[in-house]
C-alpha cells in the first residue's frame, strides 16, 4: 500500500486524527527533528532520498510520523512528534512513548497503535505543554516572514479549539498552530480576531504584534447577569 494512502486508511480508523495531503522527503525534512523518540527507525534512513513520511495529526495538539519502514516493504513505522509548542528540552526526564512498526494493513496496524502507543502518548503529552508555556494563561501571536499569524501557547484547550474547531493547522517542523496557505490575508485576520476574541472569553490573555512591539489584551470580564424589568 502507498504512504497516503495508507495514511488515510489509518486515519479513518484513529478517531480525532487527520492526514498530511502530501508527502515529503524525510532527507529534507526538517519536521524530523521534531520525533520525539524514532523506536526501529535508523539514523542512516536519513541519508537516503526515495523515503517520504505522511503526518498525522490530532486537535490535541499531537503529531504522528508515518513512513515505510526500511528494508521491510510491508511494514511502515509510527514515530510520536513532540507535542504542540514543545522543543526537545521541554521533555527532558520524560519517559517517550515509543515508535512502533506496524504492518500495512491499516485494520491491524490501528489496532496495534491503541495498544502500544496512543494511550502513552496522550499521557505523555501534558506535562511538556505545560512546560512551554509563555506564561499564565497566555496566548502569543507572531507573524512569519510571510505575516501569516503562528500561534504558541501551553494549554491544551487553545489547542482543542483552534485546531479541532477554528480551523487552525499544526505545523510539523515547527509545532505551531497557523491558518492554511489557501486563505486569504482578510480571511485569515478576520479567522484570527475570531479565535482571538473566543480565547479572551475564556480568560486568557493574549499578546499580539503591533507597529509599536507586541500588545497584550486582557481577557473580557464576565459579563452580569442580565435583569428582567422591574413589575
Amino acid at each position: 500500500m502507498l504512504l497516503l494512502e495508507f495514511a488515510a486508511a489509518l486515519a479513518d480508523r484513529l478517531p480525532g486524527w487527520q492526514p498530511s495531503p502530501t508527502a515529503v522527503p524525510i532527507a529534507t525534512d526538517p519536521a524530523s527533528d521534531r520525533i520525539w523518540d524514532r523506536g526501529p527507525l535508523p539514523y542512516a534512513a536519513f541519508d537516503t532520498n526515495d523515503i517520504q513520511r505522511s503526518v498525522l495529526t490530532h486537535h490535541w495538539g499531537l503529531q504522528l510520523y508515518v513512513m515505510p519502514r526500511p528494508h521491510r516493504p510491508d511494514e511502515f513505522l509510527v514515530l510520536p512528534m513532540l507535542p504542540a509548542n514543545t522543543s526537545h528540552q521541554h521533555v527532558q526526564g520524560l519517559r517517550a512513548p515509543r515508535g512502533i512498526a506496524v504492518p500495512g494493513d491499516p485494520v491491524r496496524a490501528a489496532a496495534l497503535l491503541h495498544r502500544r502507543l496512543l494511550t502513552d502518548y496522550r499521557l505523555a503529552s501534558p506535562i511538556p505543554i505545560r512546560r512551554s508555556s509563555p506564561g499564565h494563561l497566555q496566548v502569543h501571536v507572531t507573524l512569519d516572514d510571510r505575516r501569516r499569524p503562528r500561534i504558541r501557547t501551553g494549554y491544551l484547550g487553545v489547542f482543542i479549539e483552534l485546531l479541532g474547531r477554528d480551523g487552525f493547522l499544526l505545523d510539523p517542523e515547527t509545532g505551531e498552530c497557523h491558518l492554511p496557505d489557501t486563505l486569504t490575508e482578510e480571511a485569515a485576520r478576520r479567522r484570527l480576531t475570531l479565535s482571538v476574541h473566543r480565547q479572551r472569553l475564556r480568560g486568557f490573555h493574549i499578546t499580539v504584534p503591533s507597529a509599536d512591539g507586541p500588545r497584550t489584551y486582557p481577557p473580557f470580564a464576565p459579563s452580569s447577569l442580565r435583569r428582567g424589568p422591574h413589575r
